[in-house]
């Protein structure tokens, strides 16, 4: 279990660490290299709620993926993730902050208590894909989960090279 459990720590953590620099920017000297307005705040939920579709579609079979399902479930039961009638979701600015540090603060716990309990509990409640997720997932099954580029410029300038024939060595000449 400890995987599916240190998995959803590390990424809630590095998101507390990140929204906490972001809260003092200013203080720490990170003014003018992070941005820490509401549009950047706003991005960076936004975007990890995009991220954790594009990991979901991957199953539960590992710690990433069962991990995350943690997250997400969590963050719809805070309201921090809310679904809209048209299947789409978004975050709540306003409880997005509040319910990252209520599950970093749960996981760090279990994790430093080694509550085997504790992480089984979560595990089983959370580490799920509900109905209204797996609608979603369904949903986006024409869509590649990554994208393979082709360089097509770095191809033409540096083609790959044929090996040349072996040639015939003669010694002492």
């Amino acid at each position: 279990m400890y995987g599916a459990i240190e998995e959803p720590k590390a990424d809630v953590t590095g998101l507390f660490a990140l929204q906490y620099m972001m809260d003092h920017a200013k203080e720490m000297g990170l003014g003018k290299s992070l941005p820490s307005d509401e549009a950047a705040q706003r991005q960076l939920y936004t975007t990890y709620l995009a991220s954790s579709f594009r990991t979901l579609r991957f199953g539960l079979n590992d710690a990433h993926g069962k991990g995350m399902a943690i997250q997400f479930n969590y963050l719809m039961d805070k309201g921090a993730f809310v679904q809209h009638a048209d299947g789409t979701f978004s975050v709540d600015m306003t409880k997005i902050k509040t319910a990252i540090a209520d599950l970093d603060h749960d996981l760090l716990t279990i994790e430093s208590e080694g509550d085997y309990a504790g992480a089984k509990k979560i595990l089983d409640e959370l580490g799920v894909v509900r109905p209204a997720l797996r609608k979603a997932l369904d949903g986006l099954q024409g869509i590649p989960t990554d994208i393979e580029p082709i360089f097509v410029t770095a191809d033409e300038l540096a083609p790959i090279a044929k090996p040349e024939p072996a040639r015939k060595t003669t010694r002492g000449k």
